[in-house]
């Protein structure tokens, strides 16, 4: 999907609308309807819903990006016989089961999953509430904004497949580098950054998002932390008047456009001193572990260049 970090259109509206439903699913009596509702409305607010497994999975299929990488970095890749359109290199030679938007229910329904795996930030409810109706059993991870988010559900994740060593062994090597990294930059002086997500509309991040941990845990400051939305829609005149040390940008365009895109502004600190820098979208806007140390590291060389 070329991805980018942006995941609004995602976020659940906790209601029940039954009216979508296949027709072969749906063709029962009033009981049958009102324990599918009852199943989608447990599963959704259960907390993985751990005890549907009887045992270990054998057969997953993997509706988030992230997921399907966290599955890869624990080793479980076997497992796994159904991914979306955007998925790791690992996972080329799997089932294609859709994309993010629109996924492909028949085909999801013919691999025969024991386990489906979903995201908060990638899949819509409705969408899961139709797997459920299916019949099949669905776990729902979090949309994560934070570190320690991402950790929890990534252990949780370990939990379900059966895992807990290698998640307890990645996550360890995750936070041994991000605190080597903040020993680091122990001391130096903060700056001031707009993050870019793109330029037409141009969007940047408030402190409720996923970058914005970056920032925080640089301790720098995000020009547009205190936004009401996640992803602000913003104008030049705005970033201008809040004049950013550095401008970071994670919009899918070449790093000529973005240059170009500033070059004559040079009222802007970051681009009077030549510090605006691209970075590949898919290294910082990954939410597991393993891919969040890399992006901090990625980030940290931006704000503090020769110190990693």
């Amino acid at each position: 999907m070329g991805i980018t970090c942006l995941g609004e259109d995602s976020v659940y509206r906790f209601t029940c609308d039954v009216h979508y439903l296949y027709d072969i699913v749906w063709e029962r009596k009033n009981m049958l309807r009102a324990l599918l509702i009852a199943l989608c409305g447990a599963m959704l607010w259960s907390p993985g819903n751990l005890a549907a497994l009887e045992s270990s999975p054998h057969r997953i299929i993997s509706l988030a990006p992230s997921l399907t990488r966290e599955i890869y970095d624990l080793g479980a890749g076997d497992l796994l016989v159904g991914v979306t359109l955007y998925r790791p290199e690992a996972a080329r030679s799997k089932e294609i089961v859709g994309t993010l938007t629109k996924l492909n229910f028949e085909k999801i329904f013919s691999l025969k999953p024991d386990l489906v795996l979903a995201s908060k930030d990638s899949n819509t409810k409705t969408d899961i509430e139709k797997l459920m109706a299916l019949g099949l059993n669905v776990v729902v991870f979090e949309g994560c904004t934070s570190l320690s988010c991402i950790c929890d559900e990534f252990e949780r994740l370990g939990s379900l497949l059966g895992k807990e060593h290698e998640s307890e062994e990645i996550l360890h090597e995750v936070r041994q580098k991000i605190a080597h990294i903040g020993s680091s930059i122990k001391g130096r002086k903060p700056v001031k950054v707009f993050w870019q997500m793109g330029a037409t509309p141009l969007v940047s991040i408030s402190d409720a998002s996923f970058a914005g941990e970056y920032i925080r845990l640089a301790g720098c400051e995000n020009i547009f932390a205190d936004a009401p939305a996640s992803y602000p829609r913003i104008n030049i005149e705005e970033v201008i008047a809040r004049n950013p040390d550095v401008i970071i940008t994670v919009a899918e365009m070449e790093s000529d456009s973005v240059q170009a895109l500033w070059s004559t502004m040079d009222d802007i600190s970051a681009v009077k001193n030549r510090r605006v820098y691209s970075l590949n979208a898919d290294l910082v806007c990954q939410p597991t572990p393993r891919m969040f140390a890399k992006g901090f590291e990625l980030v940290v060389k931006s704000l503090y260049p020769g110190v990693l």
